[in-house]
C-alpha cells in the first residue's frame, strides 16, 4: 500500500514538473526590418533624416503591434524600435500571436489630437504567427515610401509590408514569404476614436 502511494505521489510530482516545463517553454521571434526604400525622389538631406529611423513595435498579451504612431499613445507591456536594416531577437512564450498595425494618413496638422481623431486608425488581426518551443519565427518588415505619398511631400510616412516566415518554412528552402501592406487604411480599419482594444493607452 505504501509503495502504491509513493508511486502515485512520484507520478503526480513528475506530472507537475512536465506541466511547469510546458508553461515555461519559449521560442524565438526575430523582427527583421529591411532598409528603407522609396518610390519617390528624396533630397539628400531628407534621405539622411528618414533612413536613420526604424519600426516601433511592442507586445500586449498575444498581440504584436506595429506602429507608425507615437508609442506614448499605446499601452505596451514592453516596446522596441528596430532600425531600418537591422534585426531584433526576442524570447516569447509558445503560442499563437496576432499582428495589429496602428497607422495614420500622411496629413499635416497643428493639433496632435486632430491627427489622432481624423487621420489615425487601427488594422486589427492583419496576420498571425506561432511561436514554437525551441524554434525561430521571423517577422520580416519592409518600409516603403510609396509613390502616392508624393501628393503630400511634406509628410512622408513609410508603408509597412509584413510577412511571416514560420519555422517549418525556414527548413524547406528559406524563401521570403509573401508580404502585404499592413499600415494602409481600408474598409476594415477602425478609426482611432472608435478603437477600444487593449493596446490603446487611456490615461487614468
Amino acid at each position: 500500500m505504501r509503495f502504491a502511494l509513493r508511486t502515485l505521489l512520484a507520478a503526480a510530482l513528475l506530472s507537475g514538473s512536465f506541466a511547469c516545463l510546458a508553461q515555461s517553454a519559449t521560442g524565438t521571434l526575430v523582427m527583421e526590418v529591411d532598409k528603407l526604400q522609396s518610390e519617390v525622389p528624396l533630397s539628400k538631406e531628407l534621405q539622411e533624416l528618414i533612413r536613420t529611423g526604424g519600426v516601433d513595435w511592442g507586445i500586449k498579451g498575444n498581440e504584436l503591434v506595429l506602429t507608425v504612431v507615437d508609442t506614448r499613445y499605446l499601452d505596451f507591456d514592453y516596446g522596441f524600435t528596430t532600425r531600418y536594416g537591422y534585426r531584433h531577437a526576442l524570447q516569447l512564450p509558445v503560442g499563437t500571436y496576432r499582428i495589429t498595425a496602428v497607422s495614420r494618413e500622411p496629413r499635416r496638422s497643428y493639433s496632435e489630437q486632430r491627427l489622432l481623431d481624423r487621420a489615425t486608425f487601427v488594422n486589427r488581426n492583419v496576420a498571425s504567427f506561432t511561436v514554437e518551443a525551441g524554434k525561430t519565427t521571423t517577422l520580416q518588415v519592409a518600409p516603403v515610401i510609396m509613390d502616392e505619398d508624393a501628393l503630400n511631400p511634406a509628410v512622408f510616412i513609410p508603408t509597412l509590408f509584413a510577412g511571416v516566415s514560420a519555422p517549418s518554412a525556414d527548413a524547406v528552402d528559406g524563401t521570403i514569404p509573401k508580404r502585404k501592406a499592413v499600415t494602409l487604411r481600408d474598409n476594415t480599419s477602425t478609426a482611432w476614436p472608435d478603437y477600444r482594444g487593449p493596446v490603446k493607452f487611456v490615461p487614468r
